[in-house]
This record gives structure tokens, sequence and C-alpha cells, in this order.
């Protein structure tokens, strides 16, 4: 008889490499879920317009959808929060994400490669790219998390995101999972070089705050000027509601750069 090892092996080669055979193993695997209703299908098919992907098997989607809020409030569906698929999708995404940088950057060292990930995989990423396909609108939320503007909280909908990438890995394959990151990032997989030196400053603050045993810095858009073509943004950066810091550039990630410039600076005299 075949070792456990070597059958789960041949799970995940069959679950990678043959689509129908994936498609009957999920289906199995999954039979317990709720099958979406005619509203949460609306739902879905806006999500697959946006990410350019169309799931097999729509309950996997609708799972990675709910949040924990509408799971508890809705007990009857049997259907659980997409928790575990978040943890998946970030999984999912690291491993694209550093494939991606290896081949990309040849010359670049561990360190900043290690770098690079870490902004890029950053929860302030993964708001922008939930935001860019309406995300936000796609949320089963509980009745408390809705009427507090839970579609707008930047965990929730990062947590979400990475929730969507893994239900694409267990519906697609990697392949599949790969191709909508690629696409899903791609203004900042051309970026991220040049976003170094703010990748540095925003992760120095960051470790100085946890040095000092002090939660995370937030950073706010506080005014824009200028014209379309060439908007001036102003962003402040505060831990515990106070403001350490101040800057402006032509582009969010460059104000929030030189916000956290400053806020080094200050801390540090």
């Amino acid at each position: 008889m075949p070792s456990e090892k070597n059958k789960i092996l041949s799970f995940f080669s069959v679950f990678q490499n043959d689509a129908k055979k994936r498609l009957k193993l999920n289906t199995e695997k999954f039979a317990h879920l709720p099958e979406p209703d005619i509203h949460a299908l609306k739902i879905i098919y806006k999500l697959e317009r946006k990410i350019n992907y169309k799931f097999k098997l729509k309950k996997i989607a609708f799972k990675a959808l709910v949040h924990s809020s509408f799971a508890n409030e809705n007990a009857e569906l049997k259907i659980r929060h997409n928790e575990r698929l978040e943890f998946l999708g970030d999984s999912v995404l690291a491993l694209v994400l550093a494939d991606d940088f290896f081949n990309r950057f040849t010359n670049k060292r561990e360190g900043e490669l290690s770098l690079m990930l870490s902004w890029l995989g950053s929860e302030s990423n993964l708001v922008e790219v939930a935001k860019s396909i309406d995300l936000g609108e796609c949320i089963f939320l509980g009745v408390g998390e809705t009427k507090s503007d839970g579609r707008k909280r930047s965990s929730l909908l990062a947590d979400t995101l990475e929730a969507v990438i893994g239900s694409i890995y267990i519906d697609g394959g990697f392949l599949a999972a790969r191709k909508v990151i690629i696409k899903l990032f791609d203004a900042g997989l051309k970026t991220v070089e040049k976003d170094k030196n703010q990748i540095n400053c925003k992760n120095d603050l960051q470790s100085l705050m946890h040095y000092r045993k002090m939660p995370d810095p937030i950073y706010k858009i506080v005014s824009t000027s200028g014209p379309e073509h060439h908007k001036i943004f102003t962003v402040e950066v505060s831990v515990n509601e106070t403001v350490l810091g101040m800057g402006t550039g032509l582009s969010k990630k460059e104000a929030e750069m030189n916000a956290a410039t400053v806020a080094i600076e200050k801390l540090e005299k």
C-alpha cells in the first residue's frame, strides 16, 4: 500500500495538473458547502469580471467572500468564514511574488528581494489592489460590520483579497492563481524596485516602533492639490493618534516615504 506521504504527493500532483480531476476532487471535498443563491451568484459574477477569472465551483468563491460576522449571523447556511482560505492565499501570494522577483531581478541579493516582497505584500498594497477591483462591495458582512463601514476597513479588505487568491488556487491550481496575481499586482511589480528607498524608510519606522513596543504607524492622506495629471499628495503618519510626521509627493507612496523620513528624524532627536 502507498505511504501517507505518497498519497499526499499523488493528490497534489493531480490537484495541480488535471483540471477535470481537480474539479471532481473539489466537488467531493467541498460537497458540504452551501450553493450560493441568486444574489450571491451575481456578486461572484461581478468579482469574476473584475479579476478575469471564472470559478468552476462557485461555492468556493462564495466561501472566500464570507466574513466571520456574516457566518455567525447566518448559521443556518452552514458556511464557515474565509479565514482558512486567507491563510492559504497569503502563502500563495508570497510564493508567486517571490518567484517573480527571483526571475525578474537576477542581480538582487536575498535581503533586497525580501524587502521588496515585504513591501508589495504589505497590507497597504493589498488594500490598494482590493479597492481597484471594488472588493469591498463583494464581501458578505454581518449587519454590525456593514453599519460600521466594514467594507472600507483596511484589514478586512486585505484579508478578503488573500482569501480570494486562496480560492482561485484551490479552484484552478497554481498557474491560474499566478496569472490573476501578476495581473492584479502589475502596477506594483513595475515600480517595486524604484520604491526601494520608500520601502527602507517605512520599514525603518515600523522597526523603530516595534523596538519601542509601540503599535504600527498609520498613514493617512490629509489633502490633495493640483490638476489631475499633476496631483500633489500630503500624508501624515501617526502612532496612538499622535502625528509624528508629514510629507508631500507626486504620489501617495512618495508622500508616505517622506512622512516616514520626517517621523524617523523626529524620533531620533
